[in-house]
C-alpha cells in the first residue's frame, strides 16, 4: 500500500509539472522564457565537451554505459538536455521549464546542479507537493538545487558548505564512501556537462518557507 501511495504522489507532481511544462512549451526558443533571476550575468556554455572524469556515489549504474545518457553523451550537451535524456531525472526536467528556469540553467556556465531522482519525488508529503505546485515556492526550489561554482568531491570530505541560487546554503558530507548533499545521498555525482557538474540525489532539497 505504501509504495502504491509513493508512485500516486509521483504521479501527480509529474503530471503537474508536465501541464505547467506544456503550457510553457517544453522547448521554448532562447528568449521565450523570462528567467525571473537576479543571479549575476552567465556566461554562456562552452562549445568544447566537458571531459568525463570519474564519478562519486551509490548507484551510478541509473546511467547507460553508451548513447544517450551515459557520461559521454552527458559530456556534449548542457545540463537540462543531459538530463532531459534520463527518463529516471524527468520529473525535475520538468519542474525547470514548469518553473522557467531552464534558459538561466543552460546559459550558465561552470555551477553545479543537483539534480532529485524520480524516486525522490515520490517520498513528498502532501504538503511538500502542494508547495512545488506554487509557482513561486517552485522556482525557489528549483534554484536551491543549483550552485553557482564546480563542486568537487573533495569539498565533501572536508564538510564544505555551498551557497544556492536560491540563496540558502547546504552542506556536504562524506562518510566512507557515501556522499551527502543535505539530507539527499548522492546517487551518482561529478557527472561533467557541457556547462556545468551534476549531482544525481536521493531526496528533493526544501529551502526553509
Amino acid at each position: 500500500m505504501a509504495g502504491k501511495l509513493r508512485l500516486a504522489a509521483l504521479g501527480t507532481v509529474a503530471a503537474s509539472l508536465s501541464i505547467g511544462a506544456a503550457a510553457c512549451g517544453t522547448s521554448p526558443p532562447p528568449s521565450a522564457h523570462p528567467t525571473g533571476s537576479n543571479s549575476a550575468p552567465s556566461v554562456g556554455a562552452s562549445s568544447r565537451p566537458a571531459a568525463t572524469t570519474a564519478t562519486v556515489g551509490s548507484d551510478c549504474s541509473m546511467l547507460p554505459a553508451n548513447g544517450l545518457g551515459s557520461l559521454t553523451s552527458m559530456s556534449t550537451q548542457d545540463a537540462i538536455a543531459a538530463a532531459s535524456t534520463n527518463p529516471q531525472l524527468s520529473v525535475f526536467v520538468a519542474a525547470v521549464r514548469t518553473a522557467g528556469l531552464d534558459k538561466l540553467l543552460t546559459t550558465r556556465h561552470a555551477y553545479t546542479l543537483i539534480i532529485p531522482a524520480n524516486s525522490a519525488f515520490a517520498s513528498l508529503s502532501k504538503t511538500d507537493i502542494i508547495r512545488l505546485k506554487n509557482s513561486g515556492e517552485l522556482m525557489k526550489i528549483v534554484k536551491y538545487h543549483a550552485v553557482s561554482t564546480s563542486i568537487t568531491p573533495q569539498q565533501f570530505a572536508g564538510g564544505a558548505t555551498v551557497t544556492t541560487l536560491e540563496g540558502g546554503r547546504l552542506t556536504l558530507a562524506k562518510s566512507g564512501t557515501a556522499y551527502k548533499v543535505g539530507p539527499a545521498s548522492v546517487l551518482c555525482g561529478n557527472i561533467r556537462t557541457a556547462n556545468a557538474t551534476v549531482y544525481i540525489v536521493s531526496k528533493v532539497l526544501l529551502p526553509p518557507s
